[in-house]
């Protein structure tokens, strides 16, 4: 069985489509988890009606709590889930048609896997634009692939054994790039296959901008660590720290200061940005 971790605040324009794109699915063997971060809209109300049309389909579980983050709102769900594998979906965002089915004929042609990343639309105004996923089979370096943005294993587009998503949950002290802190714990022992085919789809209309935090300890910038890990995780945090510090400039040179004379990684991280070109 798949759990499907849906977190929910304040979606109630987005939330009925969501939930439609996964109740309409060809494989049936799945649990939704819909965790409810204290919401104040009609999200729940419209979760609750649409569901009990399709209580005897499928299993579902309504969870509601204080707000407390989309961390915590996941972990929730997480801890929550009865299946053996784990798809978090973010509130707005949809499954592509058949991607249950599809991400479970992976897993049976690839048992060893315990993370499967699959490709991705992004819908804009009607229009579908495949996202960049280069690599298609084992991935032998997860670090080098992350930095080249090759690979997103923990978004609505992977597929994750259960065991190994409630061993690493989310740190709840994060609420903004807390799926990349994710990422980085994921895939360090992990075996990490990847698929070309779609099985999620990103609705831009409906995202909100992720916008800096009053605190930089609530954004995981403000707890980057270079003193452990091989050259490419470093690289991976060189990489965000590049493009985020300009939100967090007076804090970044207090937390960071000698980053901020590594000419010699900021040349090297711009000859990898050449390189990445090259790929798409």
């Amino acid at each position: 069985m798949i759990s499907i971790i849906i977190p929910l605040y304040n979606k109630e324009k987005a939330i009925e489509s969501s939930l439609r794109s996964v109740v309409s699915q060809s494989y049936k063997d799945f649990e939704i988890i819909v965790v409810d971060d204290g919401s104040t809209d009609e999200s729940v109300r419209i979760v609750e009606q649409f569901m009990h049309n399709y209580e005897s389909l499928c299993r579902y579980t309504i969870i509601t709590q204080e707000n407390g983050g989309p961390s915590k709102a996941r972990n929730t769900g997480i801890k929550a889930a009865r299946g053996e594998w784990i798809v978090t979906l973010d509130a707005d965002d949809e499954l592509a048609e058949n991607a249950l089915l599809i991400m479970m004929q992976e897993v049976e042609s690839h048992p060893e896997a315990d993370i499967i990343d699959f490709c991705g639309y992004v819908r804009c105004k009607d229009q579908l634009h495949r996202r960049f996923h280069p690599i298609r089979g084992w991935v032998k370096n997860p670090y080098r692939a992350l930095y080249f943005r090759q690979i997103s294993p923990s978004c609505g587009h992977a597929i994750i054994r259960s065991n190994i998503s409630k061993s690493n949950l989310y740190d709840e002290k994060i609420r903004r790039f807390e799926d990349y802190e994710l990422e980085l714990r994921l895939i360090r022992n992990a075996k990490i296959y990847s698929s070309q085919y779609v099985t999620e789809i990103h609705n831009v209309d409906f995202a909100e901008a992720s916008s800096a935090r009053k605190n930089i300890c609530e954004d995981f910038l403000g707890h980057l660590c270079f003193s452990k890990g091989d050259f490419w995780y470093k690289m991976c945090l060189y990489r965000f720290f590049v493009e985020e510090r300009p939100n967090y400039p007076m804090a970044c040179r207090d937390m960071y200061p000698a980053l901020f004379y590594r000419y010699d990684l900021l040349l090297l991280h711009k000859i990898l940005l050449k390189i990445e070109k090259l790929f798409r």
